[in-house]
């Protein structure tokens, strides 16, 4: 009687242990599932954002000959940079110089896809007030090397690159950086960079976003934010890994609103009011976040990065009254 219900006993406790064996079993198979899902998502956005497909045959100057005065820029002097980039290419551009001799120099940095000669629109603006203009293709881009894009990451590291470069040539030069939706936050990045030595003397920066990571989850949570919110965070945070294994880079630490705290050169904030690309709060954020001198242009009805183009006349004026207000220009 007493082996049968020792018997009994042993049996009752052998059995939960099954049965978490069982459930190790199946956490284990999910959590794999899991895994599995996340890299690939992570993989296909990662490849999306960073490796995305650009035609070169549409960032050619033949392609945005007609966005600038193509007639006033081949008639000026100019010539065509190399120069090397920290990270093992070389980063191409070109020189523009003013009728009347100067040194006073203005660097534009365009967006995701685009080139050189996208940025050109903003030229014409910068040579009427007397400065010297280069613009140059961001890695990845144009006739520049790199291998991806990092959303600013390391962008910013070839931008500043881009200023001692200027810097050494004209030393006494005021400098000034215009930078537009990428090139916005690339320009951000790099002032936070800039502090010590102050080589560039104000920026402007149009359309940037304040956080990658926030933009990217409102991109992948869409107007459903409220119920796809978690979905956004999960793949975000696999292609993040993904991010840091083939690029070196987290899109986590691309946050221009951690970086304007530390800034004290003045910023020129530029946004559409009609931006569904990057929403215009986010220059907002920014402006509200910066300390030290700042202005702020909010252009009616512009959608993304079209503000130069929908209100020309205002958005120079804006530019302009910023540089002299600030002694910048006479």
């Amino acid at each position: 009687m007493e082996m049968i219900l020792l018997s009994n006993l042993t049996a009752k406790i052998a059995r939960p242990r099954r049965n978490y064996k069982i459930l190790a079993i199946c956490l284990s198979i999910l959590l794999i599932v899991i895994n599995i899902v996340g890299f690939y998502l992570g993989n296909m956005y990662y490849q999306k954002i960073c490796k995305i497909y650009i035609d070169k045959t549409n960032t050619g100057i033949e392609y945005y000959k007609t966005s600038f005065d193509y007639k006033r820029f081949s008639a000026l002097e100019s010539y065509d940079i190399s120069i090397q980039s920290s990270f093992g290419y070389k980063l191409a551009g070109t020189y523009i110089f003013n009728t009347k001799p100067t040194n006073n120099t203005v660097i534009l940095v365009h967006g995701i896809t685009a080139s050189r000669w996208e940025s050109m629109k903003y030229a014409d603006m910068y040579l009427d007030m007397g400065f010297n203009v280069l613009v140059y293709d961001s890695r990845y881009h144009g006739k520049s090397g790199g291998k991806d894009i990092t959303l600013g990451f390391f962008e910013k590291t070839d931008l500043d690159n881009i200023v001692k470069w200027v810097r050494w040539v004209n030393p006494n030069a005021v400098v000034g950086v215009h930078g537009e939706s990428l090139g916005a936050v690339t320009a951000l990045l790099q002032a936070n960079l800039d502090q010590t030595q102050k080589n560039v003397n104000f920026y402007v920066v149009d359309c940037p976003y304040s956080d990658i990571s926030e933009l990217l989850s409102m991109k992948l949570a869409g107007d459903e934010k409220a119920h796809f919110g978690f979905a956004a965070s999960f793949v975000l945070f696999y292609g993040n890994i993904i991010a840091l294994n083939k690029s070196g880079f987290s899109l986590y630490g691309v946050s221009p609103i951690k970086a304007i705290k530390n800034i004290k050169t003045p910023i020129m904030f530029i946004h559409g009011s009609n931006d569904t690309f990057i929403p215009a709060s986010m220059s907002l954020e920014l402006y509200l976040e910066k300390t030290g001198v700042k202005g702020i242009y909010i252009s009616p009805g512009a959608e993304h990065a079209m503000s130069y183009f929908t209100n020309r006349v205002e958005y120079i004026s804006k530019v302009k009254q910023f540089l002299t207000e600030n002694k910048v220009i006479s």
